[in-house]
């Protein structure tokens, strides 16, 4: 059998990931660029081509595990030097290990949050500021940071994703893959040869970067393409000028790269799909007024299911013309009432997507939670599982020691104490306790709107598409799931919170639509229920999704206006730990600003059932760019 040969896998042999290569050479050739970020699904060699870089640059890399400690990554005190001289010392870390080199994390998004930003900060500031037990002190660290991800696992937060000048997503080549599978062999059959046969392509890599390193303060970007990348940038809706900055930086790094010294737009092109798509912002424009409401149309809803109250363009109209053309089986009999029909109606599920993070990037930490291990955000153990991330000065009896806090904190006074038999003394105000952190998941209620304003216009399909989307989603990650449908004159818990998918498919599928929208019952059984819920699950986040059009026609009180009731009883709705998220699943051709106004109330986060695919991410840039 032989050996395992601890040198990396040539760049070059790497099958595929054009993006990715481009953005880790951009970042060897541009000093301004300090970050890159690769995303994709396991086995697509994103670690394989990172740790390739030294090959190519000469410059070294330095792993940092993900479960790293901020002593062991920013540096910390130097126990030794503090028990022998009698005064603090400080012992650098890996960031200072890695001076004028690359810093590699993989599954980067499993890393702690806090550690993660300060990691990014330290390498973007080109500086590290220690602040910690009794140390005050600073030193300048010149590093890149190359970090990978599976988003299938988990995310960062918005604010994070930021932070990465480039953000490359990993493909795989279906076509190639014999050809995948005969290079590996050779590699790890034979090392050395396999390295030289690729040794020529290395080192027109590593020429053409140095190259490019000399080009680049000579390279023009003119005022018409520098106004282009601005305006990508606005039409994404990309926050900050980081941006901005980034694209601007790329584009001329790649026409450096290119033997070029003036920036031409398919520069500007490329650059957006590095720096661009994970800027995306997904908040939308409001949607326009309203059109009048005729005032018989109140009349009609009270014995119809609502529809939308603008006809179709026509386009829609031949769309629906063949809607109905293919479901002729689904006409009523003639002895049936349409009322009657819209309640027995089930609709197939539509088309399944992957889905964006609409839970939001502010995870919240939580103090202390009971909550199942999962995959959604971290959180505080409330116990001895989970990773260790810091210490505290203990405030109760200490039930997890944190050793090596408890040193550092005696061992600038071991000159002063007396030691009789001990070797070192440690005193009751030394002692520190460990702070555990683990992925939990959370719980999500789906609350659906079944009623005929959907079904009638087999809206119904997309939204339950949607909704196990998300189902599936939440299953990765770990979630509670569970579903309440309101149609007719009732809200009805159609699937407790659970963790089987399986389950949540079959009721998903057999979910009837139709009837009238009872709004109002449907937030007050809601509101009844996970109140419950929340507090006997003490500590674990909850969010209801509320999939609706904004409609509503029952009202509790009769008389009243069921709409503005709704909206009444929503902004008084205070439930223990629950967030909501508002889907607008309202018809794409004309949209009424109701689901946005509830959302409002409830001070929850608005959607519009479209954006939920993150898959359109990439292809929404692209038609930026092709404009």
């Amino acid at each position: 059998m032989p050996q395992y040969d601890l040198k990396p896998f040539p760049f070059s042999a790497v099958i595929g990931m054009e993006d990715a290569k481009k953005a880790l050479r951009c970042m060897l050739v541009c000093p301004q660029i300090k970050t890159v970020l690769i995303r994709g699904t396991k086995g697509t060699a994103k670690t394989v081509l990172a740790r390739s870089l030294p090959d190519i640059t000469g410059k070294h890399l330095v792993n940092i595990p993900v479960n790293v400690s901020e002593e062991h990554l920013f540096g910390g005190m130097d126990i030794d030097a503090t028990v022998r001289d009698g005064k603090p010392a400080i012992r650098k870390g890996l960031i200072a290990e890695a001076d004028g080199g690359i810093l590699y994390v993989d599954d980067i998004n499993l890393m702690d949050q806090r550690i993660l930003m300060a990691l990014l900060n330290s390498v973007l500031e080109g500086r590290v500021v220690l602040e910690r037990e009794g140390i005050s002190s600073e030193y300048t660290a010149d590093v890149c940071l190359v970090a990978t991800m599976n988003p299938e696992d988990s995310d960062i937060s918005s604010h994070a994703l930021d932070r990465f000048d480039l953000c490359a997503y990993a493909d795989f080549p279906e076509d190639k893959r014999e050809e995948i599978l005969r290079r590996n062999d050779q590699f790890f059959s034979d090392p050395d040869h396999f390295r030289e046969l690729y040794k020529q392509e290395e080192d027109k890599l590593s020429s053409e970067t140095g190259r490019a390193v000399k080009i680049l303060p000579l390279v023009e970007m003119s005022e018409a393409l520098m106004s282009m990348a601005v305006e990508l940038s606005v039409k994404v809706a990309a926050d900050g000028y980081r941006g901005d900055l980034a694209l601007i930086n790329t584009a001329k790094t790649l026409a450096a790269l290119s033997g070029r010294d003036e920036v031409m737009k398919k520069d500007v092109e490329e650059a957006a799909m590095l720096c661009l798509a994970h800027r995306r912002n997904y908040s939308q424009e409001p949607p326009p007024p309203p059109p009048p409401e005729p005032p018989e149309q109140e009349e009609q809803d009270d014995d119809l299911p609502e529809d939308d109250d603008t006809p179709p363009d026509d386009n829609d109209q031949e769309d629906d013309q063949q809607e109905d053309d293919s479901d002729s089986s689904e006409e009523p009999p003639p002895d049936m009432d349409f009322q009657q029909f819209l309640d027995e109606m089930v609709f197939e599920i539509g088309n399944q997507f992957r889905v964006i993070d609409y839970l939001g990037g502010d995870r919240r930490k939580i103090s202390k939670t009971s909550a199942k291990k999962g995959r959604r955000m971290m959180t505080e153990s409330s116990d001895s599982s989970g990773r260790y991330a810091r210490s505290r000065i203990p405030k109760e009896k200490t039930r997890d020691l944190a050793f090596d806090a408890t040193v550092r904190a005696a061992a600038p006074y071991q000159r002063t104490r007396e030691h009789t038999d001990l070797a070192f003394n440690i005193q009751k105000q030394d002692i520190r306790e460990k702070v555990r952190f683990m992925r939990a998941g959370c719980t999500i209620l789906f609350l659906v709107d079944a009623s005929g304003s959907l079904g009638v216009r087999k809206r119904m399909a997309a939204v339950k598409g949607a909704v196990l989307s998300m189902l599936r989603d939440s299953y990765v990650k770990r979630d509670r799931i569970g579903m309440m449908a309101f149609r007719r004159s009732s809200a009805e818990l159609v699937l407790p919170p659970t963790r089987s998918v399986e389950y949540s498919y079959r009721k998903l599928e057999e979910l009837p639509t139709g009837g009238k929208t009872p709004l109002s019952e449907a937030l007050v059984t809601v509101n009844e229920y996970m109140t419950s819920y929340s507090r006997s699950h003490k500590g674990e986040m909850c969010y209801i999704v509320l999939i609706t059009d904004g409609h509503a026609n029952v009202p509790l009180k009769e008389g009243s206006d069921a709409v503005k009731e709704a909206l009444e009883l929503a902004e008084d709705l205070a439930i223990p730990q629950v967030k909501w998220i508002v889907i607008d699943a309202s018809a794409r051709f004309i949209r009424f600003d109701k689901a946005e106004r509830l959302a409002e109330v409830l001070d929850g986060t608005y959607f519009r059932l479209e954006d939920l695919n993150a898959d359109r991410l990439a292809e929404s840039v692209r038609s930026v760019i092709n404009q």
